[in-house]
């Protein structure tokens, strides 16, 4: 996933910048990337799914390093790239604080997304609670990420996921409680450490609907 809003400026930059870094870029490869570290090797990328497929690929076999990017120090002198990419890897992974913490050291400037909060707490599965009384619990966010991931200031801090989120009530939101699916400007979060690549607009709805549903109690 990566917000399609943001994809023409994050082109743009990629584009013009001499050597860009795609931090944990294997799932979808940022094309525009002239360096990629994951912990998955170059051959196995999935390159029907890159960010940007009308883009040539500018990293090599060469320039891809397979490394987990929770053990630092990357092998990189400081601010060697002028751009560095982290899409939705942060919430995956166990130690965000180093990949975020290595991302400012080897960068002079980035992009980083991740789902938003609300995206995290919301069920967008239809008859949520007819499913729930018969057993088939939906999910909730992605069940599969650790953390949650907010902007604060020029901030971003995280919240572990635990096996509360889905045992009160109090805790998540469903579609039913919204009338409607969350919009992909409420379902991702943007942030830029060069250009404000983010929306107030969405943002501001994003928190608006947490603070009316967020303690809701009543079925869909």
């Amino acid at each position: 996933m990566i917000l399609r809003a943001n994809l023409p400026k994050l082109r743009e930059v990629g584009g013009r910048s001499a050597r860009v870094l795609d931090a944990g870029g294997w799932y979808r490869p940022f094309n525009l990337a002239t360096h990629v570290i994951d912990l998955n090797p170059y051959e196995s990328r999935r390159v029907d799914d890159a960010l940007d497929p009308e883009d040539d690929e500018r990293f090599t076999a060469d320039t891809w390093i397979v490394q987990d990017v929770c053990n630092s120090p990357w092998p990189f002198p400081d601010k060697t790239f002028d751009f560095v990419v982290c899409s939705h890897l942060l919430e995956d992974v166990r130690d965000p604080i180093t990949v975020c913490r290595e991302l400012c050291r080897v960068g002079k400037a980035g992009y980083i997304e991740t789902p938003s909060r609300i995206r995290e707490i919301f069920s967008k599965e239809k008859h949520f609670f007819a499913k729930y009384l018969l057993g088939n619990f939906p999910e909730i966010g992605f069940h599969h990420h650790r953390w949650f991931v907010e902007i604060e200031g020029t901030h971003l801090r995280f919240t572990a996921k635990t096996a509360a989120l889905p045992a009160n009530r109090r805790y998540y939101i469903t579609r039913g409680d919204i009338g409607r699916n969350l919009t992909e400007q409420e379902s991702g979060l943007g942030f830029s450490g060069m250009e404000d690549l983010r929306s107030g607009k969405r943002l501001s709805t994003t928190a608006r609907i947490i603070r009316r549903f967020g303690t809701r109690r009543s079925p869909d």
